[in-house]
C-alpha cells in the first residue's frame, strides 16, 4: 500500500462522529429490531443472559478477563507485511472503510486472522457454530467500519476465506458469504450495544433496582460482555472521551475484579489523545472530563500516568491556563483524591433518590452479623469509621495516604491533618443505605488488592445496626465520623420532604451519638467523633446533644471560626436555611467560638466528596471534634 495514500487515510476522521453510540444510521433499524429480539414485553433490553441460547464462552471470557486488548495501531507488528493475507486489493478495500482505514482494516483483519484458524470448520454446505458465531462478529462490525455503499463480500480461494468490498446495491444485506442463506447465529448483547451503551445498561441497574439480588449477577454479565465487545472492535467504537464515560459508567455500577476492562478502556483514552487530542475539534473541556472520569472511577498503574501525562501535554499545547493541573497530570500526581475526580462523584450521589429507613428495613436482607475476620486481614489494628459514607471517597482516600511517621516522601496530601492519625496503620468500614454507593466503594476496593484489599469495605447498614456491629469489633478505634447527613426540615419552613427533627429517619438521633460515646469509651482512649454539616442549626443540634449525654466533650479547634456572620460574608453570603432559622430564634446560639474549626480536619486528600463540593462552591462548613470525657461513667 502506498505510503501516501496511508497517510492521507489517516488523515480522514470526519466520519467517525463523537457519540455515544457510533452506529451508521442505516444500521439503527436494524439494531433496534436485534435489541428487540433480546427484549421482554416492557421493552427494556434483557440483561439475564440465561435467556440466550448460547451461553458467553467461559474460554473467551477468561481470555478478555487476562488478555488486554489494545488500541488498534497502524504500525502493530501482527499486522506488518499481512496486509494482503486474507484479501486482494487492499487499495479498494481502503477506500470502502470509515476513517481511519488502516485501524478499522485492522479490526477487520484479525476477524478473518481468527476464521482462518479454524480451516476445518469449512464446509461445503454449513459452517459449524464458531464460525457462525464469526459472521455475526463481522456483520457488527460492517455496522460502524465499513462506509453505507459498501458490503463485505467473504469468499474462499485456495483453503483460505478471503473478503473484499462490494457495492452495497448489488446485495442489500452486509455481508455475503459462501454458505448462502446461513441463519443468523443468536445474538449476544455485545453484538448490538457498544461499550458506552452496555455500562449505561450496568449503572442503570445498578441505581434503579439495588435491591434486587440478581443485579449484581446482572452487572457482572454485563461487563463481561463489554470484554467480549472490546477483544472484537479493539475500542475502535470508542471514539473521543467516551472510554472514560464508559469506565465511568461501570465504575458507579459497582462493577467487581474488572481490573482488565479497566486498563483496557485505559489504553483506549490513551490511543485517543494520541490520535486526535491536538486537534481543535479536541477541546480542552473535552480533555478535563476524560481524566476526571478515569480517575474518579480509581484507574491506576502504569496506563493511568500515561493516561495523565498524554492528557497534560495536549492541555499545555493547547495553552491552558491551570499550569498546576498540567504539573500534577504530567507528574503522575493526579488522581482520585483531587478535587475535580470527586465533584464528579459529588454529582453522582447529589441526583440519587435518598433511602428512607423505614423502606430500606422493608427491603433489608442484611440481618446477618458481621463477621470482622473474613473483612480485615488484622483485626488488631484500629478502626477508621464513616456512618453514611455515601460513596466512601473519604476512606478509599484515607486508607492510602503515608502516615507521619517518616515513611513517606511526599506528605503534600497531609499538610492539613489536624487528626494526627496514623491513617497506614488503621482498618477502613463504612455504611449507607444505598447499595448502589455502597457496591462502588467495594467495586473500587475490588480493583486495588494490593493496597486496600483486607483493610477497607463497605456495609449496606442503617446506623443504629452499623454501630452496634462496631462493638464487635476486636481491635480498637480512632475515629468515626458522620459526614453531611441529610438535615432535618425547619419547623414550619423549608423542604417539607426532609425528615422532622425528631423522627429517626434523621439519621443523628439521640440514640446513634450515645452508641457513638459508648464506642469511643470501650475501644481505648484516643478515639475521636467528628461530624461535618453545611447547616449551622444542624451542627448546633448535633453539638447539644452530645454533650447532653454528660459523656462526651468538644475538641478545641486551632483555627476557630471566631464571628460566623462576618466567615458567611467573606465567603459569600449567609444561606438562606440560616435567615429562616434566625426568623424565630433570634437570640439562638451560633456556631462560633473554640468549637468550630474554620479549617479542614482531615488531610487534604482525605475529604468527602461533599467537603470537596461546598470548598468549590464557597459553601461554609460546621466542623466539630468530639472526643470521650475522661472520669465519667455511662449513665
Amino acid at each position: 500500500m502506498r505510503k501516501s495514500h496511508c497517510v492521507l487515510l489517516i488523515m480522514i476522521s470526519s466520519l467517525f462522529r463523537v457519540t455515544g453510540s457510533f452506529v451508521h444510521p442505516r444500521f439503527t433499524r436494524n439494531l433496534n429490531e436485534q435489541r428487540a429480539r433480546l427484549a421482554d414485553g416492557s421493552g427494556r433490553v434483557r440483561t439475564n443472559f440465561a435467556i440466550f441460547s448460547v451461553r458467553p464462552n467461559c474460554e473467551e471470557i477468561d481470555q478478555c478477563e487476562h488478555t488486554p486488548s489494545r488500541p488498534t495501531l497502524l504500525t502493530d507488528c501482527q499486522l506488518a507485511g499481512q496486509w494482503h493475507e486474507f484479501c486482494e486489493d487492499v487499495d479498494q478495500i481502503m477506500e470502502g472503510l470509515v476513517s481511519p482505514a488502516p485501524e478499522s482494516f485492522h479490526v477487520l483483519h484479525s476477524v478473518m486472522s481468527k476464521i482462518n484458524a479454524k480451516r476445518e470448520c469449512f464446509s461445503d454446505n454449513i459452517p459449524e457454530v464458531n464460525v457462525v458465531r464469526s459472521l455475526d462478529d463481522l456483520r457488527t462490525l460492517s455496522s460502524f467500519l465499513v462506509k453505507l455503499k459498501y458490503a463485505i463480500e467473504l469468499y474462499i480461494d485456495t483453503e483460505r476465506l478471503k473478503w473484499k468490498l462490494i457495492p452495497r446495491e448489488k446485495c442489500n444485506i452486509a455481508l455475503v458469504h459462501p454458505w448462502g442463506c446461513v441463519q443468523e447465529g443468536e445474538l449476544e448483547l455485545y453484538h448490538v450495544s457498544d461499550p458506552l451503551q452496555l455500562s449505561r445498561m450496568a449503572l442503570d441497574l445498578a441505581t434503579k433496582t439495588p435491591n434486587d439480588p440478581r443485579s449484581s449477577c446482572k452487572i457482572e454479565d454485563i461487563a463481561k460482555q463489554a470484554q467480549k465487545r472490546l477483544a472484537l472492535t479493539m475500542g475502535s467504537d470508542l471514539r473521543g472521551p467516551t472510554s472514560s464515560d464508559t469506565s465511568f459508567n461501570f465504575a458507579l455500577a459497582g462493577v467487581q475484579h474488572s481490573s482488565s476492562l479497566f486498563q483496557n478502556l485505559s489504553c483506549i483514552g490513551i490511543h485517543e489523545l494520541n490520535r486526535s487530542g491536538h486537534r481543535s475539534s479536541f477541546k480542552p473541556k473535552n480533555i478535563l472530563h476524560m481524566v476526571e472520569k478515569f480517575a474518579a472511577s480509581d484507574i491506576h498503574g502504569h496506563q493511568a500516568l500515561e493516561l495523565y501525562r498524554v492528557a497534560g501535554v495536549c492541555l499545555e499545547k493547547k495553552g491552558y491556563i491551570d499550569a498546576r493541573l498540567i504539573h500534577s497530570l504530567k507528574d503522575g500526581s493526579f488522581g482520585f483524591h483531587c478535587d475535580r475526580p470527586l465533584i464528579w462523584l459529588w454529582r453522582f450521589s447529589s441526583r440519587q433518590k435518598k433511602v428512607s429507613l423505614s423502606g430500606f428495613l422493608l427491603k433489608s436482607n442484611d440481618g446477618k452479623n458481621v463477621n470482622w475476620d473474613e473483612i480485615f486481614d488484622d483485626t488488631s489494628k484500629p478502626l477508621v469509621c464513616d456512618v453514611g459514607s455515601g460513596m466512601g471517597a473519604s476512606l478509599l482516600n484515607l486508607s492510602v495516604l503515608a502516615s507521619l511517621d517518616g515513611s513517606a516522601k511526599d506528605k503534600s496530601n497531609l499538610d492539613s491533618d489536624a487528626l494526627q492519625i496514623p491513617w497506614s496503620r488503621c482498618n477502613y468500614v463504612g455504611a449507607d443505605l444505598n447499595r448502589a454507593m455502597v457496591r462502588f466503594g467495594n467495586g473500587v476496593i475490588s480493583r486495588d488488592v494490593a493496597r486496600r484489599s483486607g483493610r477497607v469495605h463497605f456495609l449496606c447498614f442503617s446506623a443504629e445496626d452499623f454501630l452496634t456491629e462496631l462493638l464487635f469489633y476486636p481491635g480498637g478505634l480512632s475515629l468515626i465520623m458522620i459526614n453531611f447527613p441529610s438535615p432535618y426540615r425547619l419547623d414550619g419552613a423549608g423542604n417539607t420532604q426532609l425528615p422532622s427533627k425528631r423522627s429517626n429517619q434523621f439519621m443523628v438521633t439521640k440514640k446513634v451519638l450515645a452508641s457513638i460515646a459508648e464506642l469511643l469509651d470501650g475501644k481505648g482512649a484516643g478515639g475521636l467523633f467528628l461530624f461535618q454539616t453545611k447547616c449551622e442549626d444542624v451542627a448546633i443540634h448535633v453539638k447539644n446533644e452530645c454533650l447532653s449525654l454528660g459523656t462526651m466533650e468538644c475538641v478545641a479547634t486551632q483555627y476557630p471560626i471566631e464571628d460566623i456572620d462576618l466567615h458567611y460574608n467573606k465567603i459569600g453570603k449567609r444561606p438562606k436555611r440560616v435567615d429562616e432559622w434566625l426568623k424565630d430564634a433570634q437570640s439562638a446560639e451560633r456556631a462560633e467560638g473554640s468549637t468550630y474549626s474554620s479549617t479542614p480536619l482531615l488531610p487534604t486528600a482525605g475529604r468527602p466528596e461533599t467537603e470537596v463540593q461546598c470548598s468549590h462552591d464557597n459553601t461554609v462548613v460546621h466542623r466539630v471534634l468530639f472526643r470521650r470525657k475522661f472520669g465519667t461513667t455511662d449513665q
